[in-house]
């Protein structure tokens, strides 16, 4: 077929190029034809055209017509030819005797007397040209046909021909192949190192090879039955009846001999292979040491072993699976594993089927875990570790299955313990913080992608500091633990409630919508409100300041959750505590509140890159003539990244807030002191203003005499301020402070006094040194008399406690004026200098106006 193929194929392609020629031939032909009728179609019209016109100029019409048939019938090929008149009169004509649809027409006008121009046509038949051509094209067709014929015969003739001869090549390398193959097989028996012989039907030997031959020399014997299995004979016998392949053992000396009995049909012999199986046969014996080396092993751990076939039938179980089971081996043996052994994954029953599949599928050594719970018989349950692995043979289902049962309850109970405490408030049992924005970023998830609503609450104690200052720590612990139980009340089982800070609380109320979490939360306001706490002598009430935030698909992530909750908070303190406040996106209050957050991160930065920078506002004594200097106040400012002077009055209110503020007062301190260290001159007083918080921490006082001693400045030479209202609100502490640093030798100024309400019956009690009057009645004191009646009031409470007054925000040399008449001692403002770098203060020598007030 393939051989056909080709030859039509070829045989086709051969045709229509043999054709297109043709066709080319036959068309030229057909067009020399047309070429010679055209040449003697205008030889034939110059002709007549002659005899036309000279007959018409002579005036005979009949002897013209006589011509012109006398003329045509010489010739054939003419068809038709007419002379006819301006006016369509047919002068003379011939024919068409032969009408034809193929023939060449020319038409000729020529002169006819006086009456004008006549006109001459002359038809030629082609029908002698086409029938040329045409016979032409079946003398080539049938050309074509032979030579066609031709062409596929030798095409056929050559392909058969190579067809064959491929035929036969390949025949004779097959026949040599098959003669390599046989000489091969037959060396095979021979080269073998392992003994073969073969034998007729009736058992008589018709070969063996050396090897079969050194083995019956081992035995010094010539019947080779020494060497085969005692059932050699009935073996025969058997392959004989139609079995085709028997296996035998036989012991030769040491060795262990297994024999192949084959059937060769074509031999009608058996051919028996002898193979060494004595390693083998020691592996075996060696591999039942192990097994029951394995079975006293595993029937000395504490692990639970269990062995099943694939059809989930015990065959195996050690001691600490019976213990586990309840049950005995003779007992288990046998029976299904689902009889002896119950799991259970998320209090449902788990099919041991599923255990079988999982080992039936996975590839060799592989381990399947899981973690279950096994029931007990009498109702109990633990946990466990099952680990599965398929035992493989050969054989796909001959294998098993190795289960170990491992008790795990006990670190189960430990690592759920681990985690409680991980994610609790060992104190209150609530969660703690971490866990809290665990569960805080999946409700921010389930408001943005399926459009949820849930309330976010911070909440933090009033007046919780009162109870831990008077009662200590143990009662503020108590404090939480009762809170923790009020609140609990509050709130339902899938909300989130947590102790995230000291006595900072905060909960998610899940799919609540706003006001009905305003219900919920103001009704816990209230229960905290009237709740009462004795502790020992003392009874105490505190409260609750909430800021609420509400989590949508429009909040942008936790840490911005947090913190407009916090900032709702402080505003709800801020508003007078014991409130709810709602976070709005546009509240003033809210955006100063998250303003002052953003400094925080701002405000640790400068600490750690060293961007706080100090200056320095004079103090003038303005009983002396010149306003002679006498010290000078420390101001503090901050540089941003690129440079820029941040003012104060940016920064502090967020330090204050965010307890950042002592550890700027530190930075102060100890710079100040390293700038003094390096002045070589004799270094200018300081006025160093201390915060509320770095007053109430008592830690200031060890700290300075540490600095004091590392840079060897003069105690007397530093002066701190306190304000009024912070010394008021840690009246103890700074009494205590005070009294510590005067006694190294430095002095104190009460701040902004006349700014609280109770001036003038704390300031007995404090041992300061400079009492500085508040700018809010020095300012307009030139203008305003109640304002100087209060300068001039303070200035008598001074002088009767023998302290320096000193005035702030003077502003002009009126003031000034106005201060001395009053009898003021100091003053500082604009008035007298802006501040500048303190560097500029201590890197020259001293001035002549300058005298130190320590001097």
């Amino acid at each position: 077929m393939p051989t056909l193929t080709w030859v039509v194929l070829a045989t086709l392609v051969f045709i229509l190029v043999l054709s297109a020629a043709m066709g080319l031939v036959v068309r030229r032909e057909y067009q020399q034809q047309l070429n010679l009728a055209e040449e003697l179609a205008r030889g034939q019209m110059a002709v007549i055209s002659f005899i036309a016109e000279t007959e018409l100029q002579k005036g005979n019409y009949d002897t013209l017509s006589s011509l012109l048939e006398q003329w045509a019938g010489k010739h054939k090929e003419i068809d038709e030819i007419k002379l006819i008149s301006r006016n369509g009169f047919v002068i003379a004509s011939y024919g068409p005797h032969q009408p034809s649809d193929r023939r060449h027409v020319l038409a000729k006008e020529i002169p006819y007397s006086y009456r004008g121009r006549a006109k001459l046509m002359l038809a030629l038949s082609l029908e002698n040209a086409y029938i040329s051509t045409w016979r032409l094209a079946v003398q080539m067709m049938v050309t074509i046909v032979l030579i066609s014929g031709m062409f596929a015969l030798l095409t056929y003739l050559f392909l058969s021909r190579r067809y064959e001869a491929q035929l036969l090549s390949h025949s004779v390398e097959e026949l040599r192949d098959s003669e390599t193959r046989n000489l091969r097989l037959a060396a095979y028996p021979r080269e073998n190192p392992n003994p073969i012989a073969a034998f007729d039907l009736e058992g008589k030997t018709t070969f063996r090879n050396p090897a079969f031959s050194q083995l019956m020399g081992t035995l010094s014997t010539t019947d080779p039955g020494a060497v085969l299995p005692e059932k050699h004979v009935s073996f025969l016998s058997r392959i004989r009846d139609g079995e085709q392949q028997l296996f035998g053992e036989k012991i030769v000396g040491d060795r262990h001999m297994l024999a192949h009995y084959h059937m060769i049909d074509e031999a009608k012999e058996v051919y028996v292979y002898l193979q060494d199986i004595t390693a083998q046969r020691s592996a075996e014996r060696a591999l039942r040491k192990e097994r029951n080396q394995a079975h006293t092993t595993l029937a000395s751990i504490g692990d639970s072993v269990i062995t099943i076939n694939m059809d989930g039938e015990i065959i195996y179980l050690n001691g600490a699976a019976t213990k586990l089971c309840r049950t005995d081996v003779q007992h288990a043996i046998g029976k299904h594993l689902s009889e002896v052994v119950q799991l259970m994954d998320k209090e449902q029953l788990w099919p041991v089927e599923t255990l079988i599949t999982k080992c039936r599928l996975s590839p060799p050594g592989h381990v399947v875990n899981e973690e279950a719970s096994f029931l007990l018989p009498e109702g109990d349950g633990l946990h466990v570790h099952v680990t599965a692995t398929r035992i493989f043979s050969q054989e796909d289902d001959a294998g098993g299955i190795v289960i170990v049962l491992r008790d795990v309850t006990r670190e189960r109970r430990l690592q759920e313990e681990l985690h409680r405490q991980a994610s609790h408030d060992g104190l209150t049992e609530l969660m703690n913080r971490s866990a809290f924005e665990s569960h805080l970023e999946s409700a921010l998830e389930s408001a943005r992608h399926r459009n949820h609503e849930h309330i976010l609450c911070f909440m933090d104690l009033d007046q919780f500091k009162v109870v831990n200052d008077t009662c200590g720590h143990v009662a503020g612990d108590e404090l939480l633990r009762q809170l923790a139980r009020v609140m609990r009340k509050h709130f339902r089982g899938s909300d989130v409630l947590a102790r995230i800070g000291g006595d900072e609380f905060s909960s998610i109320l899940i799919d609540c919508p706003l006001p009905r979490a305003i219900e919920r939360i103001d009704s816990l306001r209230e229960e905290v409100q009237e709740h009462h706490f004795n502790w020992e002598s003392h009874s105490f009430r505190v409260s609750l300041s909430i800021g609420v935030v509400p989590i949508n698909q429009y909040s942008e992530n936790i840490v911005q959750l947090m913190s407009t909750a916090d900032a709702a908070c402080y505003s709800a303190k801020d508003s007078g505590r014991n409130r709810i406040t709602v976070y709005e996106r546009d509240s003033a209050t809210t955006i100063h509140r998250l303003g002052e957050m953003q400094w925080v991160s701002r405000i640790n930065s400068a600490l750690e890159e060293n961007r706080f920078v100090l200056y320095a506002q004079p103090i003038v004594d303005l009983r002396a003539e010149g306003s002679t200097i006498v010290g000078v106040e420390i101001l503090v400012r901050m540089t941003s990244p690129d440079g820029e002077l941040i003012p104060p009055g940016a920064f502090l209110p967020a330090a204050e807030r965010y307890d950042l503020i002592e550890r700027i007062d530190y930075w102060v301190i100890e710079r100040v002191m390293q700038l003094l260290a390096e002045c070589d001159s004799d270094y200018p007083d300081c006025f160093i203003n201390l915060s509320g918080a770095t007053l109430s921490r008592n830690h200031i006082a060890p700290y300075l005499k540490k600095m004091f001693d590392k840079y060897h400045i003069r105690p007397e030479k530093l002066t701190f301020e306190v304000t009024e209202t912070a010394a008021i609100q840690n009246l103890s502490s700074a009494l205590t402070m005070i009294r510590e640093l005067r006694a190294l030798g430095s002095r104190f100024a009460l701040d902004d006094f006349g700014s609280g309400l109770s001036s003038f019956g704390y300031l007995k009690n404090l041992p300061i040194d400079f009492l500085k009057i508040d700018g809010m009645f020095v300012k307009d004191m030139d203008t305003d008399p109640l304002d100087k009646g209060m300068v001039e009031a303070i200035k008598t409470v001074a002088d009767t406690m023998k302290l320096t007054t000193i005035a702030e925000f003077v502003e002009n040399n009126e003031i000034m004026e106005e201060l001395r008449k009053v009898g003021i001692d100091l003053g500082q403002g604009y008035g007298i200098a802006h501040p500048k770098p303190f560097a500029e203060y201590i890197s020259g020598g001293k001035d002549s106006n300058v005298v130190w007030l320590s001097s």
